[in-house]
C-alpha cells in the first residue's frame, strides 16, 4: 500500500490516527454538523404526503386524493471533463445518473425511503403534518481519474482511481407560505467495482480517446459497500419580477452531510430569465460531483404562456472531513492519502443555462469549477468539468 504523507516524501508522523480513527472522526464531525444545523434554525420534517385542507402550493401536483402523483417525472444527469472546451481527462472525469420522482420513488423494490425517514427523524426533529413531502429515487455511477491514465501503474502525489455506483433516495419538505425548504438524501453504493471502468473504457474506444491502463490500482478496488446521509436547508432570499416575462431568484443553501463525503457547506445561487418553475425546485447547489437526487414539479405552475429559458450561477464553501475518493476506506488501496494530505476547505463555482424544449422537456448545460482538494503533489489542482441535464416534468 501507498501511503503518500507529502509530495516531498517527508516520513510519516508515528503518532497520525489510523485510517478507521480518522473515518469515524469524520462520521462524528457529520453528524455534529447536522445538529448544530438544526439548532441554528426552526426545523420541520417528517409530514404526511399531502395536507389536505391547505391552498394549492406552486410546484406540486396531487392526485385526486389530494397525494403526491405516483409519476411526476425523470431527469437525466450525465456529467464529463469533455463537455468542457479544455482538453482535459482527468479528477472528476464523469458521471451519470437517472432520477425519477414520485411516490414511485417511495414505493420502488430498490428504494430506501423508509431508512431516510428514520435518519430524517434524528436529524430533522418534530413532525409538521402542515407540509408536503416529495419522494424522489436516483441510481448513478461516477469516475475519477489521474492525469496520465495511459499509465499502467499509480502516480503518488496525483489523484488516485476511483469508482462509485450507487443508488439515492431524496426528500423535499414544502410547505405553502414558507420561504425555507429542506432536501435530505440517503444513498447506499459500492467503490471499486469493474462495472465503471468498463464502461468508460467503452465511451472512450466510442469517441476515440485513450483508455485508462490502471483501473486495477482504484480506491478499494474488488468492492466496497459505502453509503451518505445529506441534510440540506434550503431558503429563498430574494424574488422579483424583472421584466414582462422575466425574473429573478436568489437562494442560499446550509447543509451537512456524513458517508463517504463527510462535510458541511454553505451556497448562494442565483438564477434569472423567463422562470416558470418554484425556486426549490432546481438543484445546482446541492450538487457533489453528480446531481442528489431532486423532486420534479409536475410541469410548470405560475403561468401556461410561458417556456423557460433562464441562466444560473452559484459559488459554494465545503469545509471537508472525509473524502472516500481520496482517502479510502476500509479496504486496502494501492494509492490513498491521509487527512493532512487533503484541503479541508473547498470552494466551487458554476454557471448554467436551462431551456424549455417542447412540452416539459427542458435541457440544461452547466460548467463546474471546484478549487484542488489536495495540498501538493501534481494533484493539486482545480477541477473542471460540464454537465448535461435533460428532464421531463409530467
Amino acid at each position: 500500500m501507498i501511503h503518500h504523507q507529502k509530495w516531498r516524501f517527508e516520513p510519516p508522523d508515528p503518532q497520525a490516527e489510523s485510517r478507521a480513527d480518522t473515518i469515524v472522526g469524520a462520521f462524528a464531525l457529520g453528524f455534529l454538523a447536522m445538529l448544530l444545523l438544526t439548532a441554528a434554525t426552526p426545523v420541520w420534517a417528517q409530514s404526511v404526503d399531502s395536507a389536505p385542507g391547505n391552498a394549492p402550493i406552486a410546484g406540486i401536483q396531487l392526485d385526486a386524493a389530494g397525494r403526491e402523483k405516483y409519476d411526476t417525472g425523470w431527469a437525466y444527469y450525465f456529467d464529463n471533463d469533455a463537455l468542457m472546451p479544455a482538453e482535459r481527462d482527468e479528477d472528476y472525469t464523469g458521471g451519470m445518473a437517472l432520477t425519477m420522482s414520485g411516490r414511485r420513488a417511495q414505493e420502488s423494490l430498490v428504494s430506501l425511503d423508509t431508512p431516510l425517514g428514520w435518519l430524517d427523524r434524528i436529524a430533522l426533529g418534530q413532525s409538521r403534518t402542515e407540509a408536503h413531502q416529495l419522494h424522489s429515487l436516483q441510481v448513478g455511477a461516477i469516475a475519477f481519474t489521474p492525469s496520465d491514465i495511459q499509465l499502467d501503474a499509480v502516480t503518488p502525489g496525483d489523484r488516485p482511481y476511483a469508482s462509485l455506483l450507487y443508488v439515492a433516495n431524496g426528500r423535499s419538505y414544502v410547505r405553502g407560505a414558507d420561504l425555507t425548504v429542506y432536501h435530505t438524501s440517503f444513498s447506499i453504493g459500492v467503490l471499486g467495482t469493474r462495472a465503471v471502468p468498463e464502461f468508460q473504457d467503452q465511451f472512450h474506444g466510442a469517441i476515440g480517446a485513450h483508455k485508462p491502463q490502471a483501473w486495477d490500482h482504484q480506491i478499494s478496488d474488488g468492492g466496497e459497500p459505502t453509503f451518505r446521509y445529506t441534510a440540506t436547508r434550503q431558503d429563498l432570499q430574494r424574488a422579483a419580477e424583472s421584466g414582462a416575462r422575466t425574473r429573478y431568484e436568489i437562494k442560499s443553501a446550509i447543509a451537512g452531510s456524513v458517508g463517504y463525503l463527510s462535510e458541511v457547506s454553505a451556497a448562494l445561487s442565483i438564477r434569472w430569465g423567463r422562470i416558470n418553475t418554484p425556486w426549490w425546485s432546481g438543484p445546482p447547489d446541492r450538487v457533489e460531483y453528480i446531481a442528489e437526487p431532486a423532486p420534479a414539479t409536475g410541469g410548470s405552475v405560475m403561468r401556461s404562456d410561458i417556456k423557460e429559458l433562464y441562466i444560473w450561477a452559484g459559488i459554494k464553501a465545503h469545509v471537508r472531513a472525509y473524502n472516500a475518493f481520496l482517502q479510502g476506506q476500509f479496504r486496502h488501496s494501492d494509492l490513498e492519502y491521509n487527512y493532512s494530505d487533503t484541503r479541508p476547505l473547498i470552494t466551487e463555482a458554476w454557471a448554467g443555462v436551462t431551456a424549455q424544449l417542447v412540452g416539459e422537456y427542458r435541457f440544461s448545460w452547466v460548467m463546474r469549477l471546484q478549487s484542488s482538494e489536495l495540498r501538493d503533489g501534481p494533484g493539486d489542482r482545480s477541477l473542471l468539468w460540464g454537465g448535461l441535464v435533460v428532464s421531463h416534468d409530467i
